[in-house]
């Protein structure tokens, strides 16, 4: 798998997580996390907008989940 196609995956898996209210937002935090480096600027940008836009609108899951999301906002700072 080449850089460009494991972006997608783990950008699929950060749509499929957000909102849910679920075991699979700690474990796609994790991995978004532990793979930040494998993100294009464009992801990057995007995971944050979707996720501060989420969070807004009371849109991101339980506060547990919110939490997390909160992780992955402090681990793709500029």
């Amino acid at each position: 798998m080449n850089d460009r196609e494991f972006d997608v995956l783990l950008f699929c898996a950060f749509r499929y997580a957000l909102g849910r209210k679920t075991y699979i937002v700690s474990d796609v935090v994790d991995l978004i996390i532990k793979y930040k480096e494998k993100l294009n600027a464009g992801s990057i940008f995007i995971i944050k907008k979707e996720i501060n836009k989420a969070i807004e609108q009371n849109q991101a899951g339980m506060s547990c989940d919110v939490y997390e999301w909160n992780k992955v906002l402090e681990a793709l700072k500029d």
